[in-house]
């Protein structure tokens, strides 16, 4: 498995760390921990919404890339299907003509 299945963890333990140093310096009421902590799930669902969005826009494929793609994707019939080839003991990617199973 990777970290990344783990970030929802990850953030949770995270923001729970905050809450507790801000509680203990006094930064935190009990009311606004209190508060905090019911909330807590939706906080993590946001941040980590948020990090996704922000991990597509920085991995996205490049523009170069994708004008390549588009280029290759012309000379390749729409009735033929593709099979890229990869190196070692990897299975073969198998990409399907549309309409074809």
């Amino acid at each position: 498995m990777s970290v990344i299945n783990y970030v929802p963890v990850i953030v949770r333990y995270i923001i729970v760390s905050l809450m507790a140093a801000m509680f203990t310096h006094g930064w935190l009421s009990p009311e606004h921990n209190a508060i905090l902590g019911e909330n807590l799930d939706i906080i993590v669902s946001a941040i980590v919404g948020l990090l996704t969005v922000l991990y597509a826009l920085v991995k996205r494929p490049s523009a170069k890339a994708m004008e390549v793609a588009k280029e290759i994707d012309a000379q390749i019939p729409t009735k033929q299907d593709v099979v890229i080839k990869t190196p070692g003991n990897a299975p073969d990617i198998i990409v399907v003509a549309p309409g074809q199973k």
